[in-house]
């Protein structure tokens, strides 16, 4: 299933601390360019999370290998 891709599928991002706390993390907006409006340019660079705790990030990435036609 693609958990990711999928719009109508509501999911929360949380990482555990080494204290055991899980926090959450949010989708940090980057600066706004044209290129930044291209979804294939942003599935290419991943999307980025940052932790509202700590601001620890995290990128998830469409893998390239499971392009069409490969």
């Amino acid at each position: 299933m693609d958990l990711i891709g999928r719009l109508d599928l509501q999911i929360r991002m949380q990482h555990k601390h080494n204290d055991g706390e899980w926090a959450t993390l949010e989708p940090r907006p980057g600066h706004h360019s044209p290129a930044e409006h291209d979804p294939e340019r942003e599935w290419a660079n991943g999307v980025t999370f940052a932790c509202t705790t700590c601001d620890e990030l995290v990128r998830i990435a469409h893998d390239p290998r499971d392009a069409v036609g490969r």
